[in-house]
């Protein structure tokens, strides 16, 4: 299965994004980590440069056009070409709809469609051909906003792929937020498919991928700490468990005296 050299991952210094980067680098293809955090960016290009791969930090508001356009300037500068990328574009709202200001919805709008629709537009003036994922909100909540807005992305999918340009888009929708590698790695896997010339005929669909639990916050906590936190486990029988461990000791004590009479008694 082969991907393409050169991918260009928005919004990579954290959650899902930063997952695909990962996975990308190990694959030995040059990744291009574009965030609006720079600092963020950077860490993730250099968390594949220390797995062996190939990486370079871009500092990117995928919501602003000067930025989308700029991005892949410098790509194209750096590499000469761009195999394909994709865009996370995963902000989610779990705000009853009754409750969403619009300032909320407005950020939603901006980090999903607006994103998507600039940086689609922008590929398509830019590039002949290539390869684009978008991944899209988690489907987990049915608040209006939220199925709206993947509604929209799916919309969007579909038309790219009515024109029949050198773009292949798809668009992956994970079941929820994202959480770790090792435990959004079903995800990441899609990606790379997709992503792949194994792939070349798939254009223009929406797929739902069923993540497993992430894991519980008390799990990554030490034993010791996760057993002070066990509330399985009662005061009073810890406290009792403290009395039968001293009463032990006392009867050791004595054993020893009776065998040895000239033996101390600790205190």
């Amino acid at each position: 299965m082969e991907t393409a050299q050169v991918m260009l991952i928005t919004n990579a210094g954290q959650g899902f994004g930063r997952s695909v980067a990962r996975a990308f680098g190990k694959l030995g293809g040059d990744v291009v980590c574009a965030d609006r955090d720079g600092d963020l960016a950077s860490k993730t290009a250099a968390e594949i440069e220390e797995v062996g791969g190939q990486a370079i930090p871009i500092q990117a508001d995928m919501t602003t056009r000067v930025d989308i356009l700029d991005a892949f300037a410098k790509v194209t500068e750096i590499f000469g070409e761009l195999g394909g990328f994709v865009h996370v574009a995963s902000y989610h709202s779990t705000t009853p709809f009754e409750r969403l200001g619009e300032a909320e919805f407005n950020d939603l709008f901006g980090e999903t469609l607006k994103s998507c629709y600039l940086t689609l537009q922008i590929a398509s003036r830019m590039l002949e051909e290539g390869s684009v994922v978008l991944i899209s909100p988690p489907s987990e909540g049915e608040e209006p906003q939220m199925l709206a807005l993947r509604r929209g992305l799916g919309g969007l999918t579909e038309g790219m792929a009515r024109r029949q340009s050198g773009l292949r888009v798809n668009v992956v929708i994970p079941s929820r937020p994202a959480s770790d590698p090792e435990h959004d790695a079903l995800l990441v896997d899609t990606v790379i498919f997709l992503s792949s010339s194994a792939a070349a005929g798939i254009d223009g669909q929406e797929v739902d991928v069923q993540l497993p639990p992430p894991p519980k916050a008390s799990d990554t906590l030490l034993p010791e700490v996760q057993a002070a936190l066990d509330t399985s486990i009662r005061q009073d029988d810890l406290e009792a468990g403290l009395l039968d461990q001293d009463d032990a000791e006392s009867e050791d004590t004595e054993a020893v005296s009776a065998l040895d009479p000239g033996t101390p008694v600790p205190d």
